[in-house]
């Protein structure tokens, strides 16, 4: 997975929000899971 700038994404375990400042390789993780990428609103 590459997570690109300005991209959010959302752990459903604790509900924490993340949003992406300088996209690079890798998955990020939270709460030992994947975190999921939110759509655009």
């Amino acid at each position: 997975m590459v997570a690109r700038s300005e991209e959010a994404y959302l752990c459903y375990i604790c509900g924490i929000k993340v949003k992406v400042i300088e996209g690079g390789a890798g998955t990020l993780v939270c709460c030992g899971e994947a975190m999921t990428k939110l759509d655009k609103e």
